[in-house]
């Protein structure tokens, strides 16, 4: 029992969907990236080779992360800001 307009209420709906989306593709994204990394970790120990780039290549999976979040988080005023004038 929601004491918002429908109008409004759907518009919420719709946003949190498109939020949620986002989410689950950046967690496959996540997912595929870490899968990767370390598909290729073992390539290098089975060469014999060291891993000093693993720590790196975690701290440039942050980096990205929260690049990508900054930009999500930026989209989603701008939505915000656009939705709530119709309103």
């Amino acid at each position: 029992d929601s004491k918002l307009p429908s109008a409004v209420r759907n518009t919420l709906l719709e946003l949190f969907g498109q939020i949620e989306r986002e989410f689950e593709n950046l967690y496959i994204e996540n997912l595929e990236l870490r899968r990767e990394i370390e598909t290729l970790n073992e390539r290098l120990a089975g060469e014999g080779q060291t891993i000093d780039g693993a720590e790196l290549s975690k701290g440039q999976l942050k980096t990205k992360a929260s690049h990508s979040t900054s930009q999500l988080s930026q989209k989603l005023k701008t939505t915000y800001k656009a939705s709530t004038s119709k309103v």
